[in-house]
């Protein structure tokens, strides 16, 4: 099973949870003091964790059977490489007009600094110009060694992610990785379990072994995970965390949540919802355009002098922010993104056929 809806699904949660999170940002800067929305909404900075897992289960799930196939790695870096590349080229150069503009508007967190050559290519870099292209590096870097993966045996699959986990594990809990360069901190970062624990997701899910595992365990698992797993996540503050704890913790959950969804898709026992699917299908449009948005509609919002201690004005202007995401996403998604999707897929089956 290739299509699986719940995980376009999963892909709307994700990046709704990052807009949220960063929606929290912009009304404590703009609001003028007081502030509506909730502290958990802090979990929303996990929707990229969220991605990473979802990575790891596509990419394992799509190649299936491809497995040291002539050309299979050139065939799947090309579509790797085009569906990151052309889409946050356009975002790039958008965010680049403002920053020549308007440099104090772009970057605030790296002190209104970026790294012009290095953000272009994707390359690791301290001070990437879209802010949220950071997580692009990881998802390069994934995809790079799974390429190198393909020229093996499908069988030696689940070894070669154990010993690569293993690797990344042993190097932070026993290794000081503070002073690396930044390329070596993308190889060796924990972001990396996170990919791994959803491709072993997907090889558990394609094993007969998942068919040991029930719908009514299945929704239990769903139950324990919202109820007691993400509540201790937000508790115990492992948000905070950059290492192997935050790594480990949101992984296996996450892990856990994509492996009983796609045991109850596959028994249809469960629909993902429509509207889920749709924001999932235009998420990486609204992942890289959010904080353009946002931030526009935030100055927008204090120009108008926002009213102090009450809390109308921040209802009004949060539900127009995300329908403002939301809405532009749908646009970019048409008019950019498909776009180039349809013509990079058209140039993969022409020249990879075989």
């Amino acid at each position: 099973m290739n299509k699986w809806l719940f995980i376009q699904a999963l892909r709307g949660v994700a990046v709704l949870g990052v807009v949220a999170f960063h929606l929290m940002s912009i009304e404590k800067k703009y609001s003028g003091g007081d502030l509506l929305l909730p502290d958990f909404l802090l979990l929303g900075q996990s929707g990229v964790d969220l991605f990473f897992v979802i990575s790891g289960f596509v990419m394992v799930t799509v190649t299936m059977g491809r497995f040291v196939r002539d050309r299979e790695m050139l065939r799947f870096l090309w579509g790797r490489f085009t569906r990151i590349y052309p889409t946050y080229w356009f975002y790039f150069f958008l965010t680049a007009a403002v920053y020549f503009i308007k440099p104090s508007w772009v970057n605030s967190l790296y002190g209104h600094q970026a790294e012009l050559i290095t953000s272009f290519l994707l390359f690791p870099n301290q001070q990437p110009l879209v802010m949220v292209a950071w997580s692009l590096s990881h998802e390069l870097w994934f995809y790079s060694i799974f390429a190198v993966l393909l020229n093996v045996k499908e069988r030696w699959l689940l070894p070669s992610l154990l010993v690569w986990g293993m690797v990344v594990a042993t190097a932070n809990v026993f290794a000081t990785t503070a002073k690396l360069s930044a390329g070596v901190l993308v190889a060796l970062h924990p972001y990396t379990l996170e990919f791994i624990i959803g491709a072993l997701v997907a090889i558990f899910v394609a094993s007969e072994c998942s068919g040991k595992i029930s719908a009514r365990l299945s929704f239990v698992v769903i139950i324990v995970l919202l109820v007691v797993g993400f509540p201790l996540v937000y508790a115990f503050d492992i948000l905070k965390e950059a290492g192997v704890l935050r790594a480990g913790v949101l992984g296996t959950l996450y892990g856990l949540l994509v492996l009983v969804l796609a045991i109850l898709e596959r028994e249809k026992k469960f629909i993902a919802p429509k509207f889920l699917q749709s924001i999932g299908d235009m998420s990486y449009t609204v992942y890289l355009s959010h904080i353009l948005i946002l931030s526009a509609v935030g100055r927008l919002w204090a120009m108008v002098n926002p009213a102090r201690n009450s809390l109308v004005d921040n209802l009004i202007v949060c539900l127009l922010m995300v329908a403002s995401v939301v809405s532009y996403g749908w646009v970019g998604y048409r008019l950019v993104e498909q776009p180039i999707s349809l013509v990079t897929h058209r140039l993969r089956t022409r020249w990879f056929a075989n």
